[in-house]
């Protein structure tokens, strides 16, 4: 709508959900109109800064932002503001460890049906481990084993299930949570026992794989039509603890882009996403682990890059789902020619209906004269 602050002129606003404090979405959009015509006004805040209400069809939903902890000076983050939003930018999963869940903040963008990049529903179905598992199970049944090689994983809904494992060693993950976090590696069944008496304390699901003797790990990203690949060494068996990792470019092959453009049909469409693997220093073959949405860390060297990448992405989707004014009247204006035209035709094809009824009968009087003149003709006898 129109925003007294920025002179009268018409204003998008775009919401930013960032877990990293230190990006700035404000420098990233600065100076960037919707069809070179409409300002987008960034919010950037973390999910903890947010309280929202969705008043539905009538008025959208109204966000409303804490002052930031550690603000990004000179922008809107040094203050509390409440503004209508128009898009969200969903840099940041709405629950995580330390009882982190915004969830309901999250249901509240799906009651005004809000736009955003990745979509709601991807960010929903992303949340659980189980959910993404078995959109990936689908891809490997799809391609088969070898064309997408995703690990077996075992799920137990709870403590009481877990009795019945696969081959030691294994990993063991608890419930949703990401970052190394939940996670522990088994080598024999006492152990296992032990720590499923530890669920027990708790309501959560376990999901266990075999252990995988690797030598290096790999994420594959995917921000609109532009791919990379990364390689990871560490000396954690965790490879995303600690400080140690070295991390170099991988080549971007065939077989990579086919995965990612795989998952990317996933839940109604991922429009950024990361897709990890490791490789087995045994077999040397590649193994896929799990699937990040859009939340997904950037790679220092590449982040600002990335970040005018998504960006764009969300240029791209907000100027289709909201036309310029220009592009309405033209729009408008068609919109009656079209209807113009459509009468128009119709009153024609009617036209040609009747003409065509008047050719019908005249070809049939035409043809029926023809017969006559050709029969003989029949002549009465006279009788002396």
């Amino acid at each position: 709508g129109i925003n007294a602050e920025y002179g009268g002129e018409m204003v998008k606003t775009l919401l930013v959900i960032e877990c990293s404090p230190n990006l700035n979405w404000y420098a990233t959009f600065e100076g960037v109109k919707l069809h070179g015509e409409e300002i987008i006004q960034v919010e950037q805040a973390e999910w903890q800064d947010v309280s929202l209400c969705s008043y539905g069809r009538e008025s959208g939903v109204v966000v409303t932002m804490k002052r930031a902890k550690n603000p990004l000076k000179g922008t809107s983050q040094e203050k509390q503001r409440t503004v209508k939003i128009d898009f969200v930018l969903l840099r940041s999963v709405s629950r995580g460890i330390h009882h982190q869940d915004s969830r309901n903040l999250l249901f509240g963008l799906f009651h005004a049906n809000v736009p955003s990049v990745n979509s709601l529903q991807s960010a929903y179905m992303c949340l659980e481990r189980p959910t993404v598992y078995g959109a990936l199970l689908g891809i490997q049944q799809k391609l088969g084993v070898k064309k997408f090689p995703l690990i077996s994983q075992t799920y137990y809904p709870s403590h009481h299930e877990m009795l019945i494992t696969p081959e030691y060693p294994l990993v063991a993950k608890v419930g949703h949570a990401h970052s190394g976090y939940g996670k522990m590696k088994f080598s024999n069944q006492q152990d296992f026992r032990d720590f499923s008496s530890v669920c027990a304390l708790h309501g959560d699901y376990v999901t266990v794989e075999p252990f995988i003797k690797w030598d290096w790990d790999g994420r594959i990203q995917k921000i609109g039509p532009n791919y990379r690949a990364f390689k990871r060494t560490s000396g954690n068996w965790k490879g995303n603890v600690g400080n140690m990792s070295v991390l170099e470019d991988l080549e971007m092959t065939s077989k990579f882009k086919n995965w990612a453009d795989e998952c990317a049909k996933l839940f109604g469409g991922l429009d950024i996403l990361g897709l990890d693997f490791v490789h087995c220093e045994t077999d040397n073959k590649l193994y896929i682990l799990e699937l990040n949405d859009t939340a997904i860390g950037l790679v220092h060297k590449y982040e600002e890059e990335d970040m005018e990448q998504m960006r764009d992405l969300v240029v791209m989707k907000m100027e289709a789902h909201f036309p310029s004014e220009s592009s309405s009247k033209t729009s408008s204006k068609s919109e009656k020619n079209i209807e113009s035209l459509t009468e128009e035709v119709n009153l024609l094809q009617e036209k040609v209906k009747q003409l065509e009824i008047r050719l019908r009968t005249e070809k049939e009087k035409a043809a029926t004269a023809q017969q006559q003149s050709k029969e003989p003709s029949k002549k009465k006898k006279w009788f002396s």
